[in-house]
């Protein structure tokens, strides 16, 4: 029986595309790392058994609990720690060069969102206002009499102040350092641009149907509620908008909608309610025999 043909890659000695290198761990999870195994032990000794929510949440309190408490020398010790592991992601991302047609992505687009082509360089951040760039000229100074102690957390009441003394600093700023400022935020608004010229998006799939598909496959024939006497009036004003008023938007005939609904006499209100009283009453019908044939477990 004769082989099959190779693939290409396997042709050309490819390696399988690359995976993008994971996201570096911060201080706190660094710190997490070193604690978590020791704290599950002591709130869960079988190691066998799995752990409910209730336990975990235990485990990370306990876990936050540690973390606010920290001493000075291993908090040093955590961020070296994750600034060596973001280093070592910066180095692994620069290698990365995504050229595969579909890969999974997590993020905005969805949770296994799949990218049919992928995009090119870096997507930019925002420029900096004049404001942010002042903001940054000062936070620090002001942190520090604020909070003096830098090894210790701020809490909200903290920042707050901070927040408030850059603003009223920023109401007092100078003709000159404001001019310094706005100048800084040009530069930042061109060097944004030319990021964002040089930026390609990625090409995402369609959105899947597949949700809504296994909804009406575990409903499993499950009848539909009932029109109620307003939707059963909206359904025929919507149909001759589109007939008088093609042009109008959803939203524009929405509100013709609903100002005719108010204006309608008794009369045909009625009508209307007549009929969503016949269709609650098939509905109730049709939903005891669905329950009847389909019982709660």
């Amino acid at each position: 029986m004769p082989r099959a043909p190779k693939r290409k890659n396997e042709e050309e000695g490819a390696s399988p595309a690359a995976k993008p290198p994971k996201r570096a761990r911060t201080a706190y999870l660094v710190f997490c790392d070193r604690y978590r195994p020791q704290i599950m032990k002591a709130v869960h000794p079988d190691s066998n058994a799995k752990f409910t929510r209730e336990e975990m949440q235990s485990v990370t309190t306990r876990l936050a609990d540690l973390w606010k408490n920290v001493s000075p020398q291993e908090l040093e010790e955590c961020k070296l720690e994750a600034a060596r592991m973001k280093a070592e992601y910066e180095v692994e991302k620069a290698k990365f060069t995504p050229t595969g047609i579909k890969k999974s992505s997590k993020g905005k687009k969805g949770k296994n969102a799949t990218i049919l082509v992928a995009g090119t360089g870096e997507k930019p951040k925002r420029a900096r206002t004049a404001y942010l760039i002042f903001c940054d000229k000062y936070r620090n100074q002001i942190m520090k009499e604020v909070h003096s102690n830098p090894n210790t957390k701020f809490t909200r009441e903290e920042m707050q102040q901070v927040t408030t003394r850059l603003a009223n600093m920023w109401r007092n700023v100078t003709p000159q350092e404001l001019d310094s400022c706005k100048m800084e935020a040009d530069l930042c608004k061109e060097e944004y641009k030319k990021q964002k010229d040089s930026y390609v998006a990625p090409v995402y799939a369609p959105a899947s149907k597949g949700k809504k598909g296994k909804k009406e496959k575990a409903d499993n024939g499950k009848p539909k509620r009932p029109r109620t006497a307003y939707l059963l009036f909206a359904e025929d004003c919507r149909t001759k908008l589109k007939k008088t008023q093609p042009d109008l938007g959803f939203t524009d005939v929405s509100k013709v909608v609903s100002q005719e609904w108010k204006e309608l006499s008794e009369m045909k209100k009625n009508a209307y309610v007549k009929t969503a009283e016949k269709e609650q009453a098939k509905h109730r019908e049709a939903k005891a025999q669905w329950e009847a044939k389909h019982p709660v477990a």
